[in-house]
């Protein structure tokens, strides 16, 4: 809800006392933050200090449990991402959020309103409009090559331009300057520039201690969720600013003789082996373990001095063998090598890491490696709930076009249809008609799914007991069930699950999950589902959990699996891909969540709905 506009000529977005959680982790605490009028404003920090949440705060990803955020006068408690989107708030994260399949002009301008006037828009205008672009920023890309194509920097570009066409009010770069090749570097931040000086204020989070102070006017320190200082960049020298972002200083007082310069200096250094918020290990040239820190002896469940001179195939042992030949790739050459998104099997977990490696040098000579290990599994998860969320709201804002281009002329079709059936006795005649009504009313009903990624769409919402529902749809499926040797198990919560929701929707949804498992398990099996409620941060929630002993989902699919048009069942004309992607639609619609994960024997998706009552 917000407030009545008080305009701020000095000001477009304020941050205030703004907390935020990850379940039990305090992510942002109290934070207070504001963004000017064409400003340029770089926000660095840490790994996990809290930089990229701040950045998805902005731009209505993530919604705070507490505080306000003003823009341009008005106040608001939280605001939806379509919501930032309207008030011109538009965001690039840290990795390339564009479709692969599709071409550079197409990835450019298919959700600009201005060039895509109609769901008809012809290829040629838009390889010209992207064309006239990349020339007036003088890149040198082929606007018809498929997006895939591409080297990430170009990519990055062209996520970039994207993004300028309406101008935003505010931009926000999550780490993107990053995979910025140098030429393409200085382009961009010419252009930034330029776009900064016509009235947008830009948001850079970043690593680049170089490109704040050659891009940015004000700066943020940001530390373990809390914003340590704001200043103009003017005011705070390079080796400070990389003092308070990245160093933690002990407390311990009998040191306090000495040299505070040098003092400052030993600690600096000790921050930086042992108090890195990341898994970092030392090796010599033999690839023995000599130093690890704090923060690894955590992740990897090390006790006592037994990781000195331990081999490094001690820590990178059995499915996590591929670790250990990357890093020998890594050590054969003489710089530093980054690999992204590489799995790690810890504690029988499975984890998405970040892994650098350094090489030390004494004079010319190399004397060892630093490994760093970021985990990245949260923010990778994070990261695909926003690509599934972002490509069902570009879905959502052409379906309602779609359905009004094609239910237009359908319905004059239908109507000089039944003309002729009523005009004429003949009745090989009335055969074709049916025959054609009856493909008319299939592609109604591919409009009618389509249109249920709008927004638009109204439904009627009641309260309903979750239970009852179910054993309503288990007396439908009964017997297509036993004629497929499925046997269905449903152990239902022992309190009555109430939530307030359209209930035909939330049939559709669990009748889909049976639909993909009567598919999947054609030879026969078992479905097990039951119902519970859960208490989360004060409230409480209803959770049905629906688990077949089917095939399961290839663990490369788990990602797209919600996405529209996607569907693991080749070959099959009858299935377009658009059940999970309905079903998540009309979840996220009542503030719910779901998700899906591979188990033992089948696959288990979890639905979690706010309960009422």
């Amino acid at each position: 809800m917000d407030s009545p506009k008080q305009h701020n000529l000095q000001e477009l977005l304020r941050l205030t006392n703004i907390c935020l959680h990850y379940g039990q982790v305090e992510a942002l605490k109290h934070i207070h933050l504001r963004i000017g009028f064409s400003e340029s404003h770089a926000i660095v920090g840490e790994h996990g200090a809290g930089k990229s949440s701040i950045g998805l705060l902005m731009s209505g990803i993530l919604q705070p449990q507490r505080g306000t955020i003003t823009f341009e006068g008005r106040w608001y408690t939280q605001f939806s991402a379509s919501e930032a989107i309207k008030l011109g708030i538009c965001m690039i994260y840290q990795q390339v959020r564009l479709y692969e399949e599709f071409t550079v002009a197409e990835n450019l301008f298919l959700s600009n309103t201005r060039i895509n006037k109609t769901i008809w828009s012809r290829k040629r205008h838009f390889l010209d409009a992207a064309a006239e672009l990349l020339v007036r920023y003088n890149f040198d890309i082929d606007p018809s090559t498929p997006l895939k194509n591409l080297n990430l920097s170009d990519q990055t570009v062209i996520e970039i331009l994207r993004h300028l066409t309406p101008q935003p009010k505010l931009l926000i770069l999550d780490e993107a300057l990053e995979r910025l090749s140098a030429p393409a570097l200085c382009k961009i931040l010419a252009i930034l520039q330029n776009l900064k000086a016509s009235g947008t204020s830009i948001v850079v989070i970043t690593h680049r201690i170089d490109d704040i102070y050659t891009f940015a006017d004000r700066v943020s320190i940001i530390k373990n969720g809390e914003v340590l200082l704001t200043d103009d960049v003017k005011n705070i020298d390079k080796i400070n600013l990389v003092k308070m972002a990245y160093t933690q200083l002990s407390t311990d007082r009998n040191i306090a003789d000495l040299n505070k310069e040098f003092y400052q200096l030993l600690k600096y250094n000790e921050a930086i082996l042992q108090h890195l918020p990341v898994n970092l290990l030392v090796v010599d040239n033999h690839f023995r373990v000599k130093m690890v820190n704090d923060h690894c002896k955590l992740h990897f469940g090390l006790t006592g001095q037994t990781y000195r001179n331990m081999p490094l195939e001690r820590f990178f042992f059995g499915p996590n063998s591929n670790v250990l030949k990357l890093l020998r790739e890594a050590f054969s050459s003489r710089d530093g090598k980054t690999f992204y998104q590489v799995s790690l099997i810890i504690d029988d977990l499975h984890t998405v890491n970040n892994i650098r490696t350094f090489p030390i040098y004494d004079g010319s000579f190399l004397i060892g490696h630093i490994i760093s290990i970021e985990d990245m599994t949260e923010y990778d998860q994070l990261q695909k709930q926003v690509m599934v969320s972002e490509k069902l709201a570009s879905v959502g804002l052409l379906a309602a076009g779609v359905a009004h281009e094609i239910n237009n002329p359908l319905g004059i079709i239908a109507n000089h249809l039944s003309y002729i059936k009523y005009s004429f006795n003949d009745q090989a005649l009335h055969e074709a008609v049916d025959n054609v009504q009856e493909e008319l009313s299939s592609i109604s009903h591919i409009v009618s799914n389509l249109h249920s990624f709008s927004e638009n769409k109204q439904a009627v919402n009641e309260e309903f007991e979750v239970n009852a529902l179910i054993h309503n749809i288990l007396t439908l499926m009964k017997h297509s069930a036993r004629h497929k040797h499925i046997t269905i198990h449903f152990e239902p919560s022992t309190e009555n699950v109430l939530i307030v929701a359209n209930k035909n929707e939330i049939k559709q949804v669990i009748l889909n999950l049976f639909k993909n498992s009567f598919e999947a398990m054609f030879s026969g099996g078992e479905i097990f589902l039951n119902t519970t409620i859960l208490t989360e941060h004060d409230a409480e929630y209803a959770q049905i959990r629906f688990r077949d002993t089917g095939p399961g989902i290839c663990d490369e699919h788990l990602s797209s699996i919600f996405l529209p048009f996607y569907s693991t069942k080749k070959g099959q004309d009858s299935n377009l891909g658009l059940g999970l992607s309905v079903s998540y639609g009309i979840i996220k619609k009542y503030h719910g969540t779901i998700r899906v994960e591979n188990i033992e024997s089948g696959c288990q998706f979890i639905i979690t709905l706010p309960k009422t009552g």
